[in-house]
């Protein structure tokens, strides 16, 4: 039978949020036993699973009854999973009080909610996390969203049913557009898989970030995750247990983290962590239940003496114990490789004054009074945490020779410690214009991108802005996420796969649909790439203005590709042309290599790219060949000035050469027909593959074809001046 619980108290009247008195100890001892009652609740959800729904419901009244004789809570609204819907909705309801519109159109749709509800605890209550919601103070939107998200509302018709007109035109849109959000979100978790990596567990936390785009949005996800973690004992298949523990573990309450809500973290870890490794997760539970005693008085000395220590001091400070998650703690046994016996957080107590001077000024008063350890010690006041995280950490070395952690903040800094952006409407929902969530996002986003810059692990403390659209993640066929730039097409997805992958693509397979390389990829979509195998890339690939390519890094390797092969053809085209001279000049294989190195080169194809791109000319290599052979002549022997005729075709690069008898220093050269220049009038001379030089008139139509086809063969000559001596 299910168990009534009244509503809960507003988070300004929780103890913690408030100053107390030195004189006032009840408030600290009761707080104090609620650090250790923690503990027994954790044992009691330990052996959930081996109960019987009434014995889990008796389990839990039982919890309520500790937690509500105390007057403090622990978690964020624990009450029994099958509370009647009537409960939930007045809960609701008081909530937005000053909120007549929202109210019947929140009530309209917690009715037809509670109308589709059909007994299983396993899939979250939309009602349930509307009520998680309102203790955040969140808005009226979140909650119609959170009550419409439940998984069991066809979402088109209960939109048109519920919001005709209870709400404004724009609270309409907003509703629609986060309903359509999460439910792209479902949609995607279904292919996320128990065995993703780190990487890929924070590419999963940027996606969900970059579809919701408000982090209110990302709220009421992480509210129906602690639903569906509570409701976990339901869940008879085993394999869809864990696929929810893990992504609940690595991808949930990092988000949370990034976020700063401390309370929806721990619980999210605690519960998966039980599913995960429910054995180590025992273990540390029947340890702490073990000492709790002895911890416990332990513990109530060090409070009394700081609290008398502070009050002299004249400093109004809440002195209590924290409760130790045990995630938290198998996590820091990791992370320093202690046994539990060595772990000295166990032993954890928190301060609370007014302001930040106090905060150094309680600081002070620990320091004398018992002794510090340094390495301990962590200033988060004026370095806070990336995700606005501010409290002074130390430990001390008390009575016993125990080790004691102590945080030190602000009411205020704990509000944001346990709440994170939740709080800023607590604080600032006052201010008419103030969007604290894009503010606090953004700020965040920068240091993402500054991680990603100097190499660091992005995600870990950081995430996505609200209104980020630098990046879209899109799945593998195989499942896996890759980051690619805002508007990148199917081709950027094609390079970013692989480079050979890019070179051969001709389309792809957009969840599941043909489509062409322009195609900017969405959020979420699964891309399957198409290619030929004897397929090569277009240098337009290569041009930004096209289209094709909006990623700087994918245009350059197609750039790179045409910039390779480029330098293929000129290496190919200078070792022609070389090998024809050296031929022609009767240069030997053991001649080469010296002449190579007498021109400056380490190797033949070093000399062929000169050649080919026109930095080296080949009467050069003439001259070096001629001098070569001269050195190599005996003494007296004629040296012959003018080589025989060739029978090659060889490219020469120089500004000016004569002719006689119709040779270019020794090579063959022809007049053209198409003009017939006359000696003694300008000439240009073109290099033809078969006939040697051509010899064209400056102004021939034929010859500024070739200046523009084939530049590179174009040589400016004259004829040779006459030899007086032959007159």
């Amino acid at each position: 039978m299910a168990v009534k619980s009244g509503p809960t108290k507003p988070l300004s009247q929780w103890p913690h949020n408030r100053p107390v008195h030195p004189q006032a100890m009840e408030n600290d001892n009761r707080a104090l036993r609620l650090a250790f009652c923690q503990v027994e609740l954790a044992l009691h959800r330990l052996v959930f699973g081996c109960l019987s729904s009434v014995q889990r419901w008796e389990s839990y009244r039982q919890e309520h009854k500790k937690l509500k004789k105390l007057n403090i809570k622990s978690d964020l609204m624990y009450y029994p999973l099958d509370e009647p819907a009537d409960i939930l909705i007045q809960r609701l309801l008081k909530h937005l009080r000053d909120e007549p519109a929202a109210r019947g159109a929140l009530e309209q749709a917690a009715i037809q909610a509670d109308s589709v509800f059909d007994g299983n605890l396993a899939i979250p209550r939309g009602l349930r996390v509307a009520c998680l919601l309102a203790e955040l103070d969140a808005d009226a939107v979140s909650l119609i969203v959170a009550v419409l998200a439940d998984q069991r509302l066809d979402l088109p018709d209960a939109i048109m049913q519920t919001l005709l007109g209870g709400v404004t035109s724009e609270q309409r849109c907003k509703i629609k557009a986060q309903l359509e959000a999460i439910l792209k979100v479902r949609q995607l978790l279904v292919r996320y898989r128990p065995d993703v990596s780190s990487k890929q567990a924070i590419m999963w936390q940027r996606l969900i970030f970059a579809i919701c785009r408000d982090v209110r949005v990302v709220l009421v996800l992480l509210a129906f995750a602690v639903e569906q973690m509570r409701g976990l004992v339901y869940q008879s298949d085993l394999q869809q247990c864990r696929k929810a523990a893990h992504c609940a573990m690595h991808v949930f309450a990092p988000m949370a983290h990034q976020l700063g809500l401390g309370q929806i973290k721990w619980e999210l870890e605690d519960l998966a962590f039980r599913h995960l490794q429910p054995e180590v997760y025992a273990d540390i539970a029947r340890k702490l239940d073990d000492r709790r005693v002895n911890r416990e008085r332990y513990l109530e000395k060090i409070r009394e003496a700081l609290a008398d220590a502070l009050a002299k001091a004249g400093i109004t400070a809440h002195v209590y114990g924290r409760p130790k998650h045990i995630y938290s703690i198998w996590s820091k046994m990791q992370k320093k490789r202690l046994s539990f016996e060595q772990l000295f957080d166990v032993h954890a107590l928190r301060i609370e004054v007014e302001t930040v001077s106090a905060c150094y000024a309680a600081l002070s008063v620990v320091h004398d009074l018992f002794t510090p350890i340094e390495r301990e010690y962590d200033d988060y006041i004026a370095r806070p945490k990336p995700n606005g995280y501010q409290s002074l950490h130390t430990a001390v070395q008390a009575w016993e020779g125990k080790v004691v952690e102590i945080q030190i903040r602000t009411h205020r800094m704990h509000a944001f410690a346990e709440f994170g952006v939740a709080a800023h409407w607590r604080y600032k929902s006052g201010q008419a214009g103030y969007h604290p969530m894009q503010e606090s996002i953004e700020s965040i986003r920068r240091e993402w991108d500054k991680a990603d810059q100097i190499g660091g692990k992005p995600g870990e403390q950081t995430i996505a802005t609200e209104l980020d659209v630098s990046h879209v993640y899109v799945f593998t066929p195989d499942g896996d996420l890759l980051e690619l730039p805002a508007q990148a097409t199917v081709l950027d997805f094609a390079y970013k796969i692989h480079t050979q992958i890019g070179h051969r693509c001709r389309g792809a397979l957009i969840n599941g649909n043909i489509a062409p390389l322009k195609s900017r990829l969405q959020q979420g979509d699964q891309v399957r790439v198409l290619t030929q195998k004897n397929a090569q890339p277009s240098r337009v690939w290569g041009r930004a203005q096209s289209g094709f390519l909006h990623s700087a890094s994918a245009r350059a390797k197609v750039r790179n590709y045409f910039a390779r092969q480029d330098h293929h053809n000129r290496r190919e085209r200078g070792r022609l042309l070389t090998e024809r001279l050296l031929r022609h000049l009767k240069v030997n294989a053991s001649r080469r290599e010296t002449l190579v190195r007498q021109l400056g080169f380490a190797d033949e194809n070093q000399l062929f790219e000169a050649v080919g791109s026109g930095k080296m000319a080949l009467e050069t290599i003439t001259v070096a060949a001629r001098k070569q052979q001269s050195n190599e002549k005996p003494a007296g022997q004629h040296v012959d000035q003018q080589p025989a005729e060739p029978t090659e075709d060889v490219a020469i690069e120089q500004a000016s050469l004569c002719i006689e008898s119709r040779q270019i220093d020794g090579l063959k050269a022809t007049i053209a027909r198409c003009c017939n220049p006359k000696p003694g009038e300008p000439v240009m001379a073109f290099l033809s593959q078969s006939q040697g030089y051509k010899l064209h008139r400056p102004d021939c139509p034929n010859l500024n074809h070739l200046v523009r086809q084939y530049p590179e063969r174009i040589l400016a000559v004259q004829w040779p001046k006459a030899d007086p001596k032959k007159n």
